[in-house]
């Protein structure tokens, strides 16, 4: 159904994808095990960790073990028209109350099978209020056989009211060991690029895959780790300066600048376990000398204090890039700080 890339973790009558959120697949088995679905839920958790993957498992799952008599385990395409995907279009900044409108009638129409009708919200924060209080009224008079699956980076973002009528998932990422005995069982890389990507990814294994898949990516991603650790040893002219360059690349955007923010996490995180002496879980082991030269250099700061205050900086900038604030005031604010 899925190739061979996917295995089942609890249960040998289902299937779901290797990305290490257990706790998530055992909450989703019992409840079809049980019959006790929810009309809608959230699954909440940054990037990159198989919100999605694991949204579709779910419902191929349900759909099996709901009409296994009349289906096919390998053949899932006959229920493409039980399952809507609705997410943001390109040139749009929201989800729009139309689309919203489009989706629930959608959701209303008949199932193929008698089964269950689907429906699945990508990046469900960018719903305009508009929208969210459309959708609120769907989940106020539920459908039989009908389920809603939103996916978020945030669940605060969403509405109170959306989130207390909704079943709550969230994920985590989950270790470097974890990313990396996925990668073994899902691609062909050898065990010491699997290795340096697995940290790298920060606990996110699509991520990784990704990267996999994509080395030159790769490659220019390592060259941006560099240049934003040379950024924290800068002075604030040049911090500033460099900030003016990368905010007339073609590409600076948000997303681009919440790279920016993830990678710095990574970075600072390293910085905090280095000044703690535990420095067998660093996402950036390359930098392990650069950073133990830089606290030499500073002994009168405490560092897992200044490697704490960065982190919470870091938090408060990314809220801030959610908020819509100018992505570049974000980064000049953060050049004082570091």
């Amino acid at each position: 159904m899925w190739g061979s890339n996917y295995m089942a973790i609890n249960s040998d009558q289902f299937e779901w994808p290797p990305l290490g959120q257990d706790r998530a697949v055992s909450f989703l088995e019992k409840s079809i095990l049980s019959g006790k679905l929810a009309q809608s839920y959230i699954f909440s958790g940054p990037s990159d960790l198989g919100k999605t993957s694991l949204a579709l498992a779910f419902a191929r799952n349900l759909w099996y073990f709901d009409r296994q008599e009349d289906l096919v385990r390998d053949n899932f395409s006959s229920l493409n028209t039980d399952l809507s995907i609705l997410e943001k279009e390109i040139d749009k900044k929201q989800i729009s109350v139309e689309q919203v409108r489009e989706f629930i009638k959608t959701l209303g129409t008949s199932s193929f099978l008698n089964s269950y009708k689907i429906g699945i919200i990508k990046n469900a924060e960018l719903l305009s209020i508009e929208a969210q209080n459309a959708f609120l009224k769907t989940l106020e008079e539920p459908r039989e056989k009908v389920i809603i699956i939103l996916i978020t980076e945030n669940v605060e973002l969403l509405t109170a009211t959306i989130a207390s009528r909704a079943q709550i998932l969230y994920f985590y990422p989950v270790t470097a060991a974890s990313v990396y005995d996925y990668l073994l069982a899902s691609t062909e890389v050898n065990r010491s690029l699997a290795k340096e990507l697995s940290a790298a990814s920060m606990g996110r294994p699509l991520q990784a895959l990704h990267w996999v898949e994509n080395p030159a990516e790769y490659s220019d991603r390592s060259d941006l780790v560099k240049q934003l650790f040379d950024f924290l040893q800068m002075d604030l002219g040049e911090r500033l300066n460099l900030i003016e360059t990368f905010s007339k690349a073609s590409d600076f955007s948000a997303d681009k600048v919440k790279v920016y923010l993830h990678i710095w996490e990574g970075l600072w995180h390293d910085a905090l376990l280095i000044s703690l002496g535990d420095e067998d879980h660093l996402r950036y082991p390359m930098f392990r000398e650069n950073w133990q030269k830089y606290f030499q250099a500073h002994t009168g700061i405490d560092q897992s204090y200044q490697a704490f205050l960065s982190l919470k900086q870091l938090q408060q900038a990314d809220k801030y890039l959610r908020g819509f604030v100018n992505p570049k005031n974000i980064l000049e604010s953060l050049s004082l700080y570091f």
